[in-house]
């Protein structure tokens, strides 16, 4: 082979080489790009309703409305007074619409299934018994309200919820706390907005720091502002709560582009 003949075969090799590493990254970038994308189903707000009644966060909620095609179930979680995690929104208003009277302290979690059991129409979900349910029903998802110590609740709902690290997905509230709850191994998190009094701008910025598979959810008055189109822009899917009219729903979606909302009644 002549040395002309050699340098054209150098260059045609170079070329070669460089077309296929371009061909792995852009392969490679393009499989990473697609499996960071949040997927954006309709969540039923604490567990959502049954016949006509909101907040239950009970079994019974979550099987009429996984029937109706919910797969992503939010729930509220507190800690009863011996540290045990039950689904109840808080322990003032909802506790006595539940129970029908008003305590000035925390319960434990047996003198609560006692509760339950005595005084309830609707069978609140506790955490031993959410990971029975959730064995039972592999396709649901749990998305997390903790109202109080979230990075501790979740260490706990992480070790006693079955695939807790892909079929649970936590909300946070702070995000500076999002690389610590991300260490903890779950695969996608919500961002809500409802404790965050800080601006669009910096919610945009914030984003830029967050790795893997994210959604944000916030109330209405800031979904009826630009940040849900610049989000769009970025293919982080957005949400709105607690959104129960068709009308109501569609203004969000074709207006402000908001992907999907938090529901009571709406089903997918």
């Amino acid at each position: 082979m002549s040395a002309k003949n050699k340098k054209l075969y150098a260059v045609f090799l170079l070329i070669t080489i460089i077309v296929f590493l371009s061909f792995i990254y852009t392969s490679t970038h393009q499989r990473t790009k697609e499996a960071i994308i949040f997927n954006p189903l309709r969540i039923a707000h604490a567990g959502g309703a049954i016949n006509n009644k909101t907040y239950t966060n009970s079994y019974e909620a979550l099987n009429s409305n996984l029937q109706k095609g919910f797969l992503y179930f939010e729930l509220d979680f507190l800690f009863t007074k011996d540290h045990r995690l039950i689904c109840l929104h808080d322990w003032k208003n909802i506790f006595k619409q539940t129970f029908g009277f008003e305590i000035d302290e925390k319960i434990t979690l047996k003198e609560f299934e006692q509760l339950v059991e005595d005084r309830s129409e609707y069978n609140n979900c506790t955490l031993s018994g959410l990971a029975v349910w959730l064995k039972n029903n592999p396709n649901a998802y749990i998305i997390t309200d903790v109202k109080e110590s979230n990075i501790s609740a979740l260490k706990i709902i992480c070790k006693t919820l079955p695939s807790a690290k892909r079929r649970v997905i936590p909300q946070i509230y702070d995000p500076n706390n999002f690389s610590r709850i991300k260490e903890l191994g779950f695969e996608q998190i919500i961002w809500t907005l409802y404790r965050f009094q800080g601006t669009n701008d910096e919610v945009l910025d914030w984003i830029e720091k967050f790795i893997g598979p994210v959604a944000i959810t916030m109330p209405k008055s800031r979904a009826k502002s630009s940040l849900p189109r610049e989000l769009e822009k970025r293919n982080i899917p957005t949400y709105v709560h607690t959104v129960n009219t068709i009308q109501e729903m569609d203004e969000f979606i074709n207006r402000y582009g908001i992907t999907e909302i938090y529901t009571d009644v709406l089903a997918p």
